[in-house]
């Protein structure tokens, strides 16, 4: 019972991220005819987003999922999500990360260690909260219907 509660939660994260692309802009330099999601972890978020994805359209962008090896650069993600068991050990990525990159986390804390968008239960329910301040430095504008769906929003300090 718990291993489908557990896929049932990973199947909203998949679904919740690739909604997210649907209301992020990206700067013109960074538009390729290619959006990558990467993925850090061992998160069964990818194995449900990438099931889904050969027949997934970002406008005219194909989609394409990959999971980062430990210590592979994400120069070529424009979205990243990191499993909460590993944002401990890849903090600098959300430091010196490329601009351009959408970062999205299920960690407690990740909005303060930089992240753009953290997931969270609450009360059954999986929520977000957003950082518009970390979505500026990574160069990224977050549609404001989405920022009205947000559970937070975090402004400039």
């Amino acid at each position: 019972m718990q291993a489908h509660a557990a896929d049932r939660v990973d199947a909203l994260k998949a679904g919740y991220l690739f909604n997210f692309m649907k209301f992020v802009e990206w700067p013109p330099l960074a538009s390729t005819d290619t959006l990558t999601v990467c993925f850090l972890g061992d998160s069964r978020v990818y194995d449900e987003l990438s099931a889904g994805l050969p027949d997934k359209h970002l406008g005219a962008r194909k989609l394409v999922a990959h999971r980062l090896a430990p210590a592979e650069p994400v120069v070529a993600c424009q979205v990243l999500y990191i499993d909460a068991a590993r944002l401990p050990g890849v903090t600098d990525v959300l430091v010196e990360r490329p601009a351009a990159l959408l970062t999205v986390s299920d960690a407690p804390e990740f909005l303060h260690s930089g992240g753009v968008i953290a997931l969270f239960d609450e009360g059954n329910r999986l929520r977000f909260s957003i950082s518009v301040e970390n979505a500026r430095r990574a160069k990224l504008h977050i549609s404001s219907n989405l920022l009205q769906l947000a559970s937070a929003v975090e402004r400039e300090s």
